[in-house]
């Protein structure tokens, strides 16, 4: 089903930081657009207490969202709620086509971020929502004194840890490094328990279970050494991967990780296509820093939009 005739001045792609920015910013220019989405927030909304955000000393990511999200409605901005199948060039406009509808657009922004990384191992596909999960905040209470394994070691595992540590008095880390890689300051709320103990230099094996997680197998990558946790639930924070589960246009350039290659205004390689956020190769994958480049992308589709530097 075709769902516009009239072209979309801009399409954004996505609902997190960097999409509700980069809407914000083109809604101010009044410009016609909109917004599609599975949700709202992104990955924001499963941040526990986001302390490097400017303004805030220290805020709940479910909290920052909904203020990014009544900011958002205070334009009256379109939003869509649809899964978006693949992303055409046709002429000078491009077609984004949804699983039920088809929309035109003069300029597109992918902001679709990115989702957790699994670990691919048996037992897995398996157990997912029987005692594994990708999010900690979402589901720590479910893990209520029972013995729980969290695997990784960056910031996002720690987070996990210290939300878990609320439930439960038995932890255990899982580090395929050879230490944690977390913030410091992370790290030092983490060594304060004493009932958290670290595995470096580990990877899972298996997942082991028949109704829902019963234990875990690792293996200690230096030693060669194989072991055995008994727990009730594994929480995968293992970082993440560009989240484009859609077609995108031929001539657009991924990097070896899949995400979109910027520039430094977010052009891709298309004109009229941009992207902003962890969907993009910038380095750095920060709330503050995807919110930054969502404003670049927008001011750069209005200047393209409107002909000025030399588009």
């Amino acid at each position: 089903m075709e769902a516009s005739i009239v072209p979309y001045d801009s399409i954004i792609i996505g609902a997190g930081p960097a999409g509700i920015t980069a809407a914000i910013y083109l809604a101010r220019k009044k410009l016609d657009i909109l917004v599609l989405t599975l949700d709202i927030g992104g990955q924001a909304i499963f941040s526990t207490d986001v302390e490097n955000y400017t303004g805030f000393t220290m805020i709940p990511g479910q909290e920052l969202v909904r203020r990014f999200e009544e900011h958002l409605n205070a334009f009256n901005i379109k939003v869509i709620h649809e899964k978006i199948t693949g992303i055409k060039k046709e002429g000078r406009l491009f077609k984004v086509e949804t699983e039920s509808n088809a929309y035109r657009t003069k300029t597109v922004i992918i902001a679709s971020g990115k989702k957790p990384r699994s670990l691919n191992v048996p037992g897995e596909d398996k157990l997912i929502g029987r005692g594994i999960t990708y999010c900690a905040i979402c589901d720590a209470p479910f893990f209520k004194d029972r013995p729980v394994a969290i695997v990784g070691g960056g910031n996002s595992a720690l987070q996990a840890i210290l939300e878990l540590a609320k439930f439960t008095n038995q932890i255990y880390v899982i580090n395929l490094a050879s230490e944690l890689t977390g913030d410091e300051v992370l790290q030092d709320s983490v060594k304060k328990l004493p009932f958290v103990k670290v595995f470096n230099n580990c990877k899972v094996a298996s997942i082991k279970g028949e109704k829902r997680v019963e234990g875990v197998e690792f293996t200690n990558k230096v030693t060669k050494e194989v072991s055995d946790l008994k727990v009730g639930g594994v929480v995968v924070e293992i970082g993440l991967e560009p989240s484009i589960g859609f077609e995108l246009p031929k001539k657009l350039v991924l990097n070896e990780k899949k995400e979109i290659d910027v520039d430094q205004n977010c052009n891709t390689t298309i004109p009229g296509l941009f992207a902003a956020g962890d969907v993009t190769d910038v380095r750095w994958k920060q709330i503050i820093i995807a919110a930054g480049e969502g404003a670049k992308a927008a001011l750069s589709a209005y200047e393209y939009l409107t002909g000025k530097k030399g588009y």
